[in-house]
């Protein structure tokens, strides 16, 4: 077996903490640590509440397996993929910047589920993170284009590859038996960003299909179904098949230095709960806020620079921009979320609630908000940059950029960042004794013998 699938596999299986920088290991906690504190923040939303209805109506797959959000019992695949749908509501999970994959949340719903129904303990469920997260950026690497302009969402066409082997090596599935799991999951991988269009509610599923999927391969695989083992580099492996434009593809960046270079490094925290991108220009806005003491009657107009290949996502169609149909489709619209943080100055888990989505003031800032191509951030895709400049009614220009935003590899954040978050995330979820307690298991999780006890123990 010489293909990429096995050479991943074998080192997805061999992996150990003690192979990795220290730096790495501490990452993988803080990143675990972040993406429990946004679905313990989701687990009221609606369209989990839903999630869980729907998962107790036709999962009939097994059971012995509960979800982070909710006492009821189900199968690994449906905790999984309520799991994941808390991790992507809110649209406040990871990112790595190269690829636009939010990155840790797919491999945390899939781990979660299938560590606390095996009763592993908080170094393995560490070891299946790392192990992912790590295989999920580089995936993404592959292609030399953005997943989102063929219109597909990264996250879930490459996060379903990623869990399998995480869950493969839970599971402690033979090389054999992951490489077949991964191949499944190659017909598993989907994920149109057609909600984009409309604000409805399927992309925010996504993370919680490709985390099933991932259990549900491993199963197959574990009752000896075969699959493809050229599923990545194959005449009709999953790029070949995907991707049918021509594009050469970097197969290297799956396997070079893998283990040695470190590109879960790369994945920065979400500061603002909405699409990477426009993380710089709510910093930025609110920077000009709190300076300028800004009004919302007195702005003439607001400009922000952007990329231009994040006009068709995040800024275009102008008018659907402005006013977004749901708390969702306000998440990938540059207009709104930069009104909305200049009227309110805060953004946090309560962000595009729908009174804010109808709130005239929000609206008529929305109304002026225009973008404009920037060059610069054009030519360097790693950064994340932003330029807000507010025009008052007075005639006074006031400018703010953002070079690199906070939790990226050029500034990264510290871990009281992380902190601050999680604190904020769990403050109507938990109990203060309860949240602090769960902060520090999860601050020491490598440390915990028994995940299922860990969250079990939480008020549900």
């Amino acid at each position: 077996m010489t293909n990429l699938s096995a050479d991943i596999a074998r080192w997805a299986q061999d992996f150990s903490l003690d192979d990795a920088p220290a730096d790495v290991v501490h990452n993988a906690r803080l990143r675990l640590l972040d993406v429990v504190g946004v679905m313990l923040a989701s687990g009221s939303h609606p369209t989990v509440r839903k999630a869980v209805l729907a998962t107790a109506d036709s999962d009939a797959g097994g059971s012995g397996a509960h979800s982070l959000v909710d006492p009821m019992e189900t199968s690994p695949a449906g905790a999984a993929f309520i799991n994941g749908v808390a991790a992507a509501v809110l649209e406040y999970d990871d990112t790595h910047i190269a690829t636009n994959i939010h990155a840790t949340c797919v491999v945390a719903a899939a781990s979660l589920a299938v560590a606390q129904q095996l009763r592993l303990s908080g170094r393995e469920l560490l070891e299946a993170v790392v192990v992912g997260s790590e295989i999920v950026c580089r995936l993404g690497q592959v292609a030399p284009i953005r997943m989102h302009e063929l219109g597909f969402h990264p996250t879930s066409v490459y996060g379903v590859f990623a869990a399998t082997y995480a869950v493969a090596r839970l599971r402690q599935l033979s090389l054999a038996q992951t490489i077949d799991a991964v191949g499944a999951a190659g017909s598993l991988s989907g994920g149109l960003i057609a909600s984009f269009q409309d604000g409805t509610s399927t992309k925010t599923l996504h993370v919680g299909f490709a985390a099933s999927a991932a259990v549900r391969a491993a199963a197959l695989a574990r009752h000896g179904i075969s699959g493809p083992a050229g599923v990545f580099d194959g005449r009709f492996g999953w790029y070949r098949s995907y991707i049918q434009n021509g594009a050469a593809f970097n197969f290297d960046a799956l396997t070079d230095e893998l283990g040695t270079r470190w590109e879960s490094l790369r994945i920065a925290p979400k500061l603002y709960p909405c699409a990477y991108t426009m993380m710089p220009f709510i910093s930025a806005a609110l920077a000009l806020r709190e300076q300028h003491h800004i009004q919302p009657q007195d702005v003439h107009e607001i400009r922000c620079e952007i990329m231009p290949r994040s006009f068709a996502t995040i800024c275009e169609p102008v008018e659907e921009k402005r006013r977004p149909l749901t708390s969702w489709h306000g998440r990938i619209s540059l207009q709104h979320t930069v009104a909305e943080a200049l009227a309110l100055g805060r953004f946090d888990k309560d962000a595009y609630a729908p009174e804010n989505l109808r709130n005239p003031v929000i609206n008529a800032l929305a109304d002026k908000v225009v973008h404009l191509p920037d060059p610069i951030a054009a030519k360097d895709t790693s950064r994340s940059r932003g330029v807000v400049t507010v025009e008052l009614n007075d005639g006074r220009i006031l400018t703010h950029t953002v070079e690199d935003m906070l939790g990226t590899e050029r500034n990264p954040a510290p871990e009281s960042v992380y902190l601050d978050k999680f604190r904020s995330n769990v403050r109507d979820a938990l109990p203060t004794a309860a949240a602090r307690k769960l902060e520090q298991q999860l601050l020491d999780i490598d440390r915990i013998g028994d995940v299922e006890a860990m969250f079990a123990a939480l008020p549900r």
